[in-house]
């Protein structure tokens, strides 16, 4: 008998909505970058990405509908989930103010100040997602038995060093380092814990882990000594631009997530503690 297929949630189909958008906006950006792709090519193109636009706009609006109804019980993480979705409109709307220019493309100035805009709209809506993502996986978060390195090394190992504007992190906890934690919570706090503990990249990031009173894990990243001893282990995290709630989404995430959070973004320092001990 073959087992019933379970619906996919409205915050999945609104997110693969995003998706599609965004790989929409990142082939036109392809495009524009080619010298090979005439201006008649280039217009079409263009034109397209009009309806496409307002097809991400009302992606992203589909995405903050979609939160509000997941969200209903807790005003913090909905104030929190309106203000990522009205960063998305504002850069959605810029973009479409970009490509509201009917100028021919034939002129190269105009051409690669499209090419900017798009860019950088893209790169800024890029981040926006990933951060709706990181915040979904607080919405019913799945707390179970993790290894802190495992969990980080399927998340970063990937990253290559030479990736633009890659942030480091020294690893120096052992394995195993036991926690019960929502591993995508956990993977998403220690990902924007990277830029103020590295202060941007200046320095790598320190994360080390001690034992709480009550038996969880401490993790603490820091800035790291530029005269340290060889690590282990060294991550890359891929570097992205400032989302300007992204430390209160952190918050109400690791207070969904059950994960306690403190951050110092002055001395730069970031703490996140297991709050249950592992059985």
């Amino acid at each position: 008998m073959t087992p019933p297929v379970c619906p996919e949630s409205p915050l999945s189909i609104a997110r693969g909505a995003v998706r599609e958008g965004l790989a929409a906006l990142e082939g036109f950006s392809d495009l524009l970058g080619s010298r090979r792709i005439g201006p008649r090519a280039l217009a079409q193109a263009k034109a397209e990405m009009v309806p496409a636009c307002e097809a991400l706009r009302e992606a992203f609006a589909g995405l903050e509908q979609a939160f509000v109804a997941s969200l209903s019980a807790d005003e913090e993480a909905l104030d929190q989930a309106r203000a990522l979705a009205a960063h998305a409109g504002a850069c959605v709307a810029a973009l479409a103010a970009a490509l509201a220019d009917g100028g021919p493309l034939s002129d190269a100035r105009r051409r690669l100040a499209l090419e900017a805009a798009v860019r950088k709209h893209g790169a800024e809506l890029r981040d926006a997602f990933a951060l709706g993502e990181f915040f979904a996986a607080a919405v019913s978060p799945t707390p179970t038995e993790l290894d802190l390195v495992d969990v980080l090394e399927q998340r970063f190992g990937g990253n290559r060093a030479a990736e633009e504007g890659a942030l480091r992190i020294v690893v120096e906890a052992p394995r195993p380092s036991w926690l019960v934690a929502d591993r995508h919570v956990l993977g998403g706090l220690v990902e924007l814990a990277a830029p103020i503990a590295s202060r941007r990249g200046a320095v790598a990031a320190r994360l080390g882990v001690a034992r709480s009173a009550g038996g969880g894990l401490v993790v603490r990243l820091s800035p790291s000594s530029r005269n340290g001893a060889p690590a282990r282990l060294v991550l890359n995290v891929t570097a992205r631009g400032e989302v300007p709630n992204a430390l209160d989404i952190a918050r109400v995430a690791a207070r969904r997530a059950k994960l306690g959070l403190v951050i110092d973004a002055a001395a730069g320092t970031v703490t996140i503690e297991s709050e249950r001990e592992v059985s």
